[in-house]
């Protein structure tokens, strides 16, 4: 009996193991996105200070920080937590999903969107893509002319600037980007874009100067980031989102204004990370870098090499005699695309990296990056710790996976109201016993006062 007893525990916990791990495979097929989220953001927390209703954009992101879709409110948990004055004696508090509102909001619901579009124009450019059917300056426009036209058709809320850069040199002007190349804002889909693309494609035969990476960078972030400025940074007591903004930096090379100096690798490694500091000052600000060229691994194969290229190897080539260096002769500086720093740049801003080396990939990851402009949930709550003015709450977003939650950072945000309007039949009701009041112990009494004076003296 006891045998029997012990075996049949073994087959129940048995079954109980492949029940659950049925159950989480069936759940990665209906909501493949569990198996996808890797990180979750909150844009942006806005009170209503009538209501007491919270509003959150909230951004979901894979391992690759591109977006994603189709969650669903169960998906979600939220937890708010009270003032610090407030925090010995009273605990953060779960909400029950009865009380959660999600929305994906169509694009002409979201707020106005800011792209610059950041285009090398060094002379490398001039050179044959992978495909060998067109430059890469002609790929790249044509890329960006899709990109305008495909942002126009979302809505009527995003404007884009097209900025070139390029270090100049001797006999090179190059491009300098300064605050008025990148203030030159148009709506997308509207004709000067076209414009703008057809001047470009004019100055092929012209293109000349090196690939100057962080210096254009870190002047667009800057620009982005002016407080002062308040089409991109809203009033801190403005009820109003927050605008999207966003840079698209597209590059066939590395960062080379160096010259032939010895010590290039650590004036590189210190321009890099004064440029990622300033990234690092201004969170809301997302960078998706577009590598135009082929990465070490798609060169390996392309030369069949027994190990991925590095950009050094161009100098080392043909000191030994080999098959190996044989091939490493074949291999040309432009076609080289710096894939460690541009992965950097994007990661640390939440952005998109890709790399491809010819024209239609190019177009493809634009618009990958386009759908990044416009994916985000809204996650809608009714506050539930009643506030004082002005005290500072906090709110997290966590997504459930089967096994653990990925949770967002702490949110802050404030109420400046005392507390919540009353609901509108309260507040009717309120109205007409205050008036009936007023007509009771005032407006009536006079009356009746007044006309017995009046009957006296007649």
């Amino acid at each position: 009996m006891v045998k029997n007893y012990s075996d049949l525990s073994t087959i129940i916990a048995s079954w109980t193991r492949k029940l659950s791990l049925s159950l989480l495979i069936v759940s990665f097929y209906i909501n493949p996105s569990f198996a996808l989220v890797k990180n979750l953001e909150i844009i942006e927390a806005i009170p209503d200070r009538n209501e007491g209703e919270v509003t959150l954009r909230v951004k979901v992101y894979d391992q690759n920080n591109k977006p994603v879709r189709e969650l669903l409110k169960n998906d979600f948990n939220l937890t708010v937590c009270p003032p610090k004055a407030d925090s010995n004696t009273r605990e953060c508090q779960t909400l029950n999903q009865a009380d959660i509102n999600l929305k994906i909001p169509q694009p002409e619901e979201l707020p106005p969107g800011w792209v610059i579009v950041l285009l090398d124009f060094s002379g490398s450019m001039k050179q044959l893509d992978s495909s060998g059917g067109k430059t890469k300056l002609e790929g790249a426009i044509a890329a960006i002319r899709k990109f305008n036209q495909d942002l126009a058709k979302k809505g009527e809320n995003t404007k884009i600037s097209i900025v070139p850069f390029g270090k100049g040199g001797q006999n090179c002007p190059g491009n300098k980007v300064t605050k008025k190349e990148l203030d030159n804002f148009v709506l997308a889909g509207k004709k000067k874009v076209e414009q703008t693309l057809k001047k470009l494609e004019s100055q092929l035969d012209n293109l000349c100067a090196a690939t100057d990476i962080y210096e254009p960078l870190r002047q667009t972030v800057q620009f982005f980031g002016n407080p002062e400025d308040t089409r991109f940074n809203l009033p801190a007591n403005s009820n109003l989102p927050q605008p999207r903004r966003s840079i698209i930096l597209l590059s066939d090379g590395y960062h080379s204004i160096y010259g032939e100096r010895e010590n290039e690798p650590e004036l590189e490694a210190q321009d890099f990370e004064k440029m990622m500091f300033i990234l690092k000052s201004y969170p809301n600000i997302t960078v998706h870098t577009l590598g135009y060229g082929l990465t070490p691994e798609q060169l390996q194969q392309k030369y069949n090499l027994k190990q991925p290229p590095m950009i050094r190897d161009i100098s080392k080539r043909g000191r030994k005699k080999s098959n190996e260096s044989e091939r490493l002769s074949e291999l040309t500086a432009e076609e080289f695309v710096d894939q460690k720093r541009l992965q950097q740049i994007a990661g640390v801003t939440r952005g998109i990296a890709e790399f491809s080396g010819n024209a239609e990939n190019i177009s493809t990851s634009l618009t990958e990056f386009l759908e990044a402009l416009f994916d985000e949930y809204q996650i809608n709550y009714i506050q539930p710790i009643n506030p004082d003015r002005g005290s500072l709450h906090n709110v997290q977003v966590s997504f459930k996976l089967p096994n653990n939650l990925v949770d967002s950072e702490l949110e802050p945000y404030v109420f400046p109201w005392v507390s919540r309007s009353l609901p509108r039949l309260t507040r009717i009701i309120i109205f007409l016993f205050t008036l009936a009041a007023l007509l009771g112990g005032g407006v009536i009494p006079f009356l009746l006062w007044a006309k017995s004076i009046k009957r006296e003296y007649q």
